[in-house]
This record gives C-alpha cells, structure tokens and sequence, in this order.
C-alpha cells in the first residue's frame, strides 16, 4: 500500500514560510519544538501523515480489496445502475456521519462540486489506483480550491465493507474523523463489475 502527499493551496509556500518562523521563535524562546502549531492546531501524524488546518499537506492513502484483480473492461452503466451506484455513496456519506456521530463530531453535508470532482477520480483510479492522477499530477489538481483531502477503494460492493475497511485504517479513519471538515462527496465508477470509490473531503 502506497502513500502519496500533496498540497492543495495556493498560499501553500508562504504558509510554510510563515509556520518555519513560528517554529524558529519557539527554539529561541523554549529551546524545544516538538511539532509545528498552526494557531490552537497541532500537526496530527500517524505514520508519516500530517495534517494542518491552514497549511494542509495531507497524506492520503487507498485501500483495496486485495481479491479483487486491477483492471476490467469499460462497462456504461445504464440508468438504474447509476441510480443504485449514487444511492451506495449516499450510504457511505450517512455511514461516515454515523462514525462522526459516534466520536462527537459534526456531520458532514453532500456537495454538488465535490460529488463532481468525486466522479473524475473515481473513473482515474480505475485505470491507475493512486493518489496521483493518469497524467501524473496530484490527486486535488481536478479543483484545488474544494479538494482538502481523500481515500479511495476498489472491490468493495456495498457502502458498509468499504466505511469498515476504511474505519480499519489509521490513515483513512483519520480523514473520516477530521473534526474540521464539514463537507464530504463519494462516487463510484464500476467497471467490468469491479467497483472504484473516490471519497473527497472539503473545509467549507
């Protein structure tokens, strides 16, 4: 299982400059800094995984079903297929909601935007199952301006396995819990009945 970082704010480079001043004047002044602060915020790691609510360098992580071959024939889906698969992602998104709930967050709202960015990656990551894009570009370049975090999955047919293999992960359970955001859009592409899941997170 491979991980991939990327920023996706346009501020990114003079946030960095800003947060490596802030970290400076702490040695001077405590001779210790252990980890970065971004206003009350302190950068979460888990395994090499940083996030930071004004400077955001996420690193995000996909998760398969491991008996499930990559690759399959491009497979239209009719009407009623699409009904059903937009009915799955709205199952995950009540699913997630159900584990904020369950750790005192707040619940996240369905995006028109980012169900859109959603459907591109969700139809990329059935032909290169990653973080980066076909073309080689980062995973939130389809709109940086809403894109703040994902997890993808591939072979999961049902709304509950996929949520349960990604609560079971530290890295996608943490983008789940991520306690400041507040937007979330799921989509799904199936192919050659192999079933690719793109889940996008947003601030506001």
């Amino acid at each position: 299982m491979e991980r991939y970082t990327g920023l996706n704010n346009s501020m990114a480079k003079k946030k960095k400059l800003i947060i490596s001043l802030f970290c400076l004047a702490a040695v001077v002044a405590a001779g210790i800094c252990a980890a970065a602060l971004i206003g009350n915020k302190s950068g979460i790691t888990d395994e090499g995984i940083a996030r930071q609510l004004e400077d955001i360098d996420f690193t995000t992580e996909t998760i398969m079903d491991e008996d499930v071959p990559l690759g399959s024939s491009v497979n239209n889906p009719d009407a009623r297929e699409m009904a059903e698969l937009k009915a799955m992602s709205q199952e995950i998104l009540n699913l997630v909601n159900q584990n904020r709930a369950n750790a005192g967050l707040n619940a996240l709202t369905w995006d028109t935007d980012l169900e859109l960015a959603a459907a591109v990656r969700a139809a990329e990551s059935s032909s290169r199952f990653a973080h980066t894009r076909p073309d080689g570009s980062q995973w939130y370049t389809v709109n940086p301006r809403i894109m703040h975090g994902e997890n993808l999955a591939y072979g999961f047919k049902t709304a509950a396995s996929a949520v349960n293999a990604w609560m079971n992960s530290p890295s996608h359970r943490q983008n789940i819990l991520y306690p400041d955001f507040t937007r979330c859009s799921v989509a799904i592409y199936k192919t050659g009945g192999t079933y690719y899941i793109a889940q996008e997170f947003r601030f506001w």
